[in-house]
């Protein structure tokens, strides 16, 4: 027992032992971890830090460097600053010492020059213009020596500014070439009575006056562009005065041929031929009129101007039957150029030519062939703006004597005529009457204010109509009791818009009206005396621009001030305007600081204060009757023509060969073409992104007439009569071609038997005479095709059909097949309506499905064809009956008032 007390005090003594050195093992444990921790945490920290401290010093070294860069781009950046700038002032410094060489050598020569040689006008003198510009003039007056008794002196006629001493003119002649320099050209501005040719470039210098300038020394003619391009040598060798003849592919400039033939009368080839000077040139043939007499010369007005960029452009000999009226000797020495006209291709601008002989008109056809394959072959681009194209059906009675139009919207235009205002719905066919009978002179559409002002009665007062009225509706006009006997109107806006005025021009004055919101419209503000008749006007900035003879005045609107010209006294090189008369037709705002002003013979462009902004001037081919004006575009309309310019870049860019055309509007999108038919034309603008109008189809042979509405006596309707419509259908059906186009193919051959040798031809024979086709042939129930009957009585036969239930049978079954049918045997006969083909009528099944063939206007017949007969395309003329059937009285007795004859 004490050994089991003792072993268990010994066991527990154990346990409690191994259980101490557990906890202390434990506990030494977890106190070595604890005391691990850290160390690693103060390891991991210090990794950071010194990796850190490696990032910010190579960051910092980095950024040393990228600094170090940058500092030597400021010192390279300032050095090249300062080079350019050195550059600058030297090549100043060399410039006025050019400039000083420059005039160091004209002095020189002109002291050198002998004494007889005048010096250029200013006034007329191109190189005055650049040698002597505004600022040299303006100096000029400035200058002390410019007293009263010497202000009107010509600035060429003082002796040269810049003195200069015998000893700098001695070492600049001594410095030179043995041989003495030769003597600078003397231009002069001048005007050609005859087509003249450049020497430069060898193109026609076009214009009415000062066309170019010559060479009072030695004669040289070119154009004021090409001046500075001439030779330096005065007088140049006569082989270097003409140059040769052709034209540049790639620029498009110069003379190929000319010479001289002869062009129909304006009566036509019947009345004869008149002589004419052609030349081919810058890609253009033109054409002027020669009196008759050896000494006769042509003038420098171009009659005819046909542009080989024109799609339509051909050249080709004619035959007999083209010119009926010429001579059969003429005839293989005529030959014809053609151009597009109208936008439809039957409509070309043709004219006839005769050369002097056979081989003389190979070489004019062949030039311009040529010509014409090296355009298309080098690509010049079509400079052409307009697309002419028929407004409106020109059988409307209201075109005729229309005197004014306008665009309202895509749809709608406004004519002012002999009758009164009126207003063309073009899509609709609708026309509708504004205000009273009274002729309408102009148009004025003010938008803004919801108004149209327009130009009406036999005394010609303005009137004013609200918007509303266009539409049909009863609306009050105010009337301008003041403006009797007025000759033109315009609109426009000042204060940035917001106001709109009114301008009414009466001989010498003009009227200024604000338009408003009150009772009647309008108020009148100003009054203003102009310094002549008023020839043209337009509101530019705030400012009324008025044109009289000679000159533009432009005149405040709002407030007071007085007005100033758009051609400055002072300007010695415009001079040559007043000198000589001219009308004024158009002035062109192309910016707030230029002008451009168009006369009856030439434009010239000015800044805002009234001086020469460009030596160039526009030269106008023919005598300008009006010009309108659509940015940038300016078209100038002669009698022969309208030639359009584009007023920035100063190009002749097209030619439209319209005779005896007309503006109706100040924009120039509808004009009147007074030739044989009346015609109102839109020139659709292809540059614009949209139309801006709806042009609709016409046609010369149109049979519309206006209807008036019924209901409002202010509605028109412009279409084609009932009963002519009919008749129009039936000449439509009379024509074979037309019938062909109108009718649709056969689409279905289900149907279809041959009527050759056997029972079927026996059945034929069976037939009434006048049923009995010639000779057997194949027919189609299904087809249009119709055989041709041979008819002994004026009674009109019929079509034959076979069944459809025939098509499945075999070819020894269909003489009794049809038998059965004709004898009304097994099958059971169905009454089909026919249209009688006497009246040339068509049933549904054998017309398109969207035409518009009129079947159900004319009569149509019961048959006896079997039901099998008719098909889903099936025309629906049913097969004669038997001489048995019961009814062949109704069915031979068909009565029509005209026959036709239908072959197949």
């Amino acid at each position: 027992v004490s050994d089991e007390k003792d072993a268990r005090g010994y066991l527990q003594a154990l346990a409690s032992k191994m259980t101490e050195e557990l906890e202390a093992l434990r506990n030494s444990s977890l106190g070595a971890r604890a005391t691990d921790m850290p160390w690693k945490m103060r390891r991991f920290a210090k990794l950071d830090m010194s990796a850190r401290l490696e990032l910010q010093s190579a960051l910092d070294a980095e950024i040393r460097a990228k600094q170090a860069i940058q500092d030597e781009l400021n010192k390279v950046k300032a050095s090249c600053i300062s080079t350019e700038c050195k550059l600058q002032e030297s090549e100043k410094k060399n410039m006025e010492l050019l400039t000083d060489i420059e005039r160091l050598k004209k002095e020189t020569e002109e002291l050198r020059s002998e004494k007889g040689v005048k010096h250029q006008d200013s006034q007329n003198s191109f190189l005055a213009f650049l040698n002597a510009p505004t600022s040299a003039l303006d100096q000029f007056e400035r200058s002390p020596s410019c007293t009263p008794a010497n202000k009107g002196r010509r600035v060429t006629d003082h002796p040269p500014r810049s003195i200069h001493t015998p000893t700098m003119r001695t070492a600049y002649i001594g410095s030179g070439l043995s041989a003495p320099k030769p003597k600078a050209h003397q231009f002069v501005v001048k005007s050609f009575n005859t087509p003249t040719k450049c020497n430069q470039c060898t193109s026609l210098m076009v214009g009415l006056i000062r066309q170019g300038c010559t060479c009072e020394v030695c004669g040289f003619s070119c154009h004021v562009t090409c001046a500075d391009k001439a030779p330096a040598v005065c007088p140049i060798p006569p082989d270097q005065t003409k140059g040769p003849l052709g034209i540049d592919p790639q620029k498009g400039i110069g003379t190929a041929y000319e010479g001289h033939v002869r062009v129909p009368k304006p009566a036509g080839v019947k009345k004869g031929w008149q002589r004419a000077l052609a030349v081919i040139c810058d890609f253009k043939l033109f054409l002027y009129d020669v009196a008759e007499g050896k000494a006769s010369q042509p003038s420098v007005i171009v009659s005819q101007v046909i542009d080989m960029r024109d799609e339509e452009f051909s050249v080709s000999s004619v035959l007999a039957s083209d010119v009926i009226h010429a001579n059969r000797k003429d005839i293989p020495c005529i030959f014809r150029v053609t151009a597009s006209q109208l936008s439809a291709s039957s409509n070309k601008c043709s004219i006839l030519i005769l050369a002097d002989g056979e081989n003389e008109k190979s070489k004019w056809v062949g030039v311009l062939n040529e010509l014409h394959r090296l355009l298309k072959k080098n690509k010049l681009k079509d400079r052409s703006v307009y697309v002419p194209k028929e407004a409106y059906d020109s059988t409307l009675p209201l075109i005729k004597t229309t005197q004014s139009a306008a665009i309202i919207d895509h749809e709608r235009i406004a004519l002012g005529n002999e009758e009164g205002l009126f207003v063309v719905h073009v899509t609709k066919d609708e026309i509708i009457r504004v205000g009273d009978n009274k002729k309408v002179h102009q148009i004025e559409l003010i938008p803004n204010e919801q108004l149209i002002a327009v130009i009406s009665g036999r005394n010609r007062h303005v009137r004013l109509f609200p918007m509303a009225a266009l539409d049909g509706r009863e609306t009050e006009f105010y009337k301008l009791a003041e403006t009797k006997g007025c000759q033109s109107i315009v609109s426009g806006h000042v204060r940035h818009g917001a106001l709109t005025c009114l301008c009414v021009a009466m001989k010498r004055q003009v009227l200024c009206y604000e338009l408003n919101q009150s009772k009647t419209r309008h108020k009148k503000i100003k009054e203003i005396q102009v310094q002549g008749n008023v020839q043209w006007m337009s509101v530019f900035s705030d400012r009324l621009c008025v044109g009289y003879q000679s000159g533009f005045l432009k005149y405040p609107l709002h407030g007071e001030g007085s007005p100033y010209s758009l051609l400055h006294p002072d300007d010695h090189t415009l001079s040559f305007i007043s000198q000589q008369p001219t009308d004024a037709i158009c002035a062109v705002e192309i910016s707030n600081k230029e002008y451009l002003l168009c006369f009856s013979s030439v434009g010239v462009y000015v800044d805002c204060q009234g001086r020469r902004s460009r030596q160039q001037e526009l030269m106008w081919p023919a005598t300008p009757s009006s010009c309108c004006y659509n940015a940038p575009y300016l078209s100038v309309y002669s009698e022969n023509a309208i030639d359009v310019f584009d007023v920035n870049s100063m190009e002749w860019i097209q030619t439209i060969p319209f005779k005896k055309v007309r503006p109706l509007n100040t924009e120039g999108s509808l004009n009147l073409l007074g030739l044989e038919t009346v015609r109102l034309i839109y020139f659709k603008n292809k540059m614009a992104e949209g139309d801006e109008l709806v042009v609709p189809e016409t046609s010369d042979n149109s049979r519309k007439q206006m209807v008036r509405n019924i209901n409002n006596k202010r509605r028109y309707s412009f279409r084609v009569p009932e009963e002519e419509r009919m008749q129009q259908r039936r000449e439509m059906l009379r024509d074979p071609e037309m019938r062909n186009k109108l009718i649709s193919n056969p689409t279905n051959f289900n149907h279809i038997a041959h009527m050759g040798p056997g029972d079927g031809i026996q059945i034929l024979k069976d037939l009434p005479m006048n049923l009995r086709p010639q000779e057997s042939r194949t027919v189609f129930s299904g087809s249009v095709s119709i055989p041709s009957i041979t008819k002994s009585r004026t009674e009109p036969g019929r079509s034959m059909s076979a069944s459809s239930g025939l098509a499945a049978r075999s070819s020894a079954q269909n003489g009794s097949a049809l038998r059965r049918e004709f004898s009304g045997g097994s099958y059971g006969a169905k009454r089909q309506p026919m249209a009688s083909p006497s009246d040339g009528s068509l049933s549904s099944g054998g017309l398109d499905q969207g035409s518009d063939a009129p079947t159900r206007d004319y009569e149509r017949e019961d048959s006896d064809s079997p039901r099998h007969s008719t098909a889903s395309n099936s025309s629906n003329l049913s097969s004669p009956p038997s001489p048995v059937s019961p009814h062949k009285t109704k069915s031979l007795s068909l009565e029509s008032s005209d026959h036709v004859s239908w072959d197949s």
